[in-house]
């Protein structure tokens, strides 16, 4: 009988190609982490700040709700230019460092306390550096698991998700009691501490020195030139109507919240436009980018509820639930407190049971949908003054924490999946773009609707997305390749 052959041992090369991903995503998972804290940091106290009339800005609810949501939308929407950076400009790597230190700055500002222009400093330093450092540093991840399969890839993004929200379970816990106990500015300072950390983490990872920081398709010569006097045009022109409205009652707060919403709405749009429009795209290409276009509507309706957390949800805790002697601040950590407990389950399930990433959008969609119909109910119990128990938004944090986890890591992975060639990081920076208009639409619906009829109104919607998601799966399936 045939005997078997001896074992091979692995070649060197074979060894770096096998610990390389291992080595490169530790550090990744502990950097994000650290910028995840100043992330959720940010969302568990900015809405308290903006309405508190002793020691905040003492906004009204409805304007301090479209400005978190504007703040958030923004932080994902300067995701695509950061992405576009990375691959014509920086390399991922490179760009995730100069955005780190444009947070870190941003936090600072925040920190000092200087009042309305140093709020809105900040936020902005905020928004740009983490347009800059989130979508790259999730592109480092797809670039880590490049030659290791889809599946071992979606798992290492399902790891990266869960690990990243370790840093936003100790965020809500200790940024949003330093903000109650101590005061606000304490709370940001803790942010830039956390994201100074980061940084370091970062920069001192030898798994990612490893990694091919160059851009993936440099500009030339003349396309550098074209970038900067189209970028100077666009600031003078920005700074020309705002001179122009600087002496009308039109350049107000609330109007530059709406035109941004327009504008967050309008950019993803003529942006797959541009996409279906390029010449060397093959009609293979073609079709994955309109299946991506379909998955990213539905994310844009999922975004547009789960991030009213931060505003909506928060004030609505802070005035109706009972928190049984916690901070208010403290009912956001259940939402990473459940990621940390399932995406590892999730993960370990999606290794072995094939569900088609449309499937998993609708079910992310109807959960989210779910979870808003839930708090309509958990309104109507809140009469006369009366707070609600807390296991109303334990069952609203529930849905929507399993519904992203089907959700989100999916799209991070089928950007990669997707993406033509030398455009991952701004595929990446493009799914963010749905974070970016579910985030504006979200926020403009509840600076005008509030309570039951805005909890039946997105809750309604996103159910709806998610049937109509379940009827198109198989076509967008085939349009996929799946």
């Amino acid at each position: 009988m045939p005997t078997a052959a001896p074992p091979t041992l692995p070649g060197p090369e074979a060894t770096t190609r096998t610990t390389a991903p291992v080595r490169g995503l530790l550090p990744l998972c502990l950097s994000e982490a650290a910028e995840r804290f100043s992330f959720y940091g940010m969302r568990a106290v900015l809405a308290l700040f903006l309405v508190d009339t002793a020691h905040g800005l003492g906004m009204s609810p409805a304007v301090a709700t479209a400005l978190v949501g504007s703040y958030l939308s923004a932080c994902y929407f300067t995701a695509l230019p950061g992405g576009w950076i990375a691959d014509r400009m920086l390399g991922a790597r490179r760009a995730a460092i100069a955005g780190g230190v444009v947070i870190l700055v941003g936090h600072v500002v925040l920190a000092l306390d200087l009042g309305a222009a140093g709020l809105y400093t900040g936020l902005i330093l905020v928004a740009v550096g983490t347009g800059l450092q989130k979508p790259n540093m999730t592109a480092l991840v797809g670039t880590l698991f490049t030659h290791h399969g889809d599946s071992r890839r979606d798992a290492a993004y399902s790891k990266f998700y869960a690990s990243i929200n370790i840093g936003g379970l100790l965020a809500t816990l200790l940024v949003g009691w330093l903000g109650v106990e101590f005061g606000w500015p304490v709370a940001f300072a803790a942010a830039a501490v956390a994201m100074a950390a980061s940084l370091v983490v970062f920069v001192g990872s030898s798994g990612l020195r490893a990694t091919d920081d160059r851009p993936a398709h440099p500009l030339t010569t003349a396309e550098r030139r074209r970038v900067v006097r189209t970028t100077a045009l666009v600031l003078l022109c920005a700074a020309a109507v705002a001179a122009a409205l600087a002496g009308t009652d039109h350049l107000t707060l609330t109007g530059c919240l709406s035109a941004f919403a327009v504008l967050a709405v309008l950019v993803p749009a003529g942006y797959f436009v541009k996409l279906l429009r390029t010449p060397d795209l093959d009609e293979r290409g073609r079709d994955g980018i309109r299946a991506y276009l379909c998955l990213f509507i539905g994310a844009v309706v999922f975004w547009a509820i789960f991030d009213l957390a931060a505003s909506s949800v928060q004030l609505f805790a802070d005035r109706h639930v009972d928190m049984l002697g916690m901070p208010t601040t403290w009912q956001a950590a259940l939402n990473p407190i459940m990621i940390v407990l399932f995406a590892g389950v999730l993960a370990a399930v999606w290794k072995r049971v094939n569900v088609s990433a449309p499937a998993k959008f609708a079910t992310g969609l109807i959960l989210g949908g779910a979870s808003f119909l839930l708090l309509a109910v958990a309104v109507t119990r809140t009469g006369g003054g009366v707070r609600i128990s807390l296991l109303w938004l334990v069952g609203l944090y529930f849905l929507q924490t399993v519904g992203e986890l089907f959700l989100s890591p999916t799209g991070l992975s089928i950007s990669h999946k997707l993406a033509p060639a030398g455009m991952g990081s701004q595929l990446a920076g493009l799914f963010f773009l749905s974070a970016s208009s579910g985030d504006a639409i979200g926020a403009q619906v509840a600076s005008h609707l509030t309570g039951t009829p805005l909890y039946l109104t997105l809750g309604t919607l996103a159910v709806l997305a998610g049937c109509a998601m379940v009827l198109a799966t198989p076509r967008i399936r085939a349009l996929i390749g799946e």
